[in-house]
């Protein structure tokens, strides 16, 4: 019930501010890409249905509009949220502050991340109801339910999982290249690297 009484009122937003064309294409986008898929009409009673909502950013050089997926939504005050159900499990990542730290050590600096990394872990499919979310165009059409088929920026266990992914690249290469992924490990924040060197040519 939250998620279309929720999808109800972003639908008439996007409409009086003429983005609804621009919102489908990018759900069309993830259809198309695999990121989201079209979910079974089985009903198995784990399913949780994602609100989401358009934030817009006009500074933006590059994506003006981006979807968010509250996955803390509770459609009662007394129902619990998707990542209230949810196992975060502890952190992997590094502590920021100690990467910070020890880049002020260093006269040059490189930046990296990973891009889109939540969506390249793949979720199993048994666990893909978990993360449905309703979508249609206009009041008009008829409403989709659609699942995502990768982790999901915003989920409480995320962060573990991409860290999980990362460690066990790291290990398998480990062998092979070992000041490297020593390096890596050292520097990366979730999806955010942060390196350095005495010179631009070692940077």
């Amino acid at each position: 019930d939250l998620s279309i009484r929720r999808l109800s009122s972003l639908t008439r937003k996007l409409q009086s501010i003429n983005l609804t064309d621009e919102y489908d294409a990018i759900i069309s986008e993830e259809l198309q890409n695999n990121v989201v898929e079209v979910a079974p009409e089985e009903i198995v009673g784990k399913e949780f249905y994602i609100p989401h909502k358009a934030v817009i950013r006009e500074t933006a050089e590059t994506t003006k509009m981006r979807i968010v997926y509250h996955a803390s939504a509770r459609a009662t005050p007394e129902s619990p949220s998707l990542n209230e159900c949810l196992y975060p499990d502890p952190p992997l990542q590094n502590k920021l502050w100690d990467i910070l730290l020890r880049e002020r050590a260093y006269p040059i600096a490189v930046t990296a991340d990973i891009e889109k990394a939540f969506l390249q872990i793949r979720i199993r499919e048994c666990e893909r109801d978990a993360l449905r979310f309703h979508w249609r165009k206009s009041d008009h059409r008829k409403l989709e339910i659609l699942r995502f088929t990768c982790a999901l920026f915003g989920l409480a266990p995320s962060p573990f999982l991409l860290g999980g992914v990362i460690e066990a690249h790291s290990h398998a290469w480990e062998e092979r290249e070992p000041e490297k992924v020593a390096e890596l490990r050292r520097s990366l924040y979730v999806d955010d690297l942060l390196t350095d060197g005495q010179t631009t040519s070692h940077a």
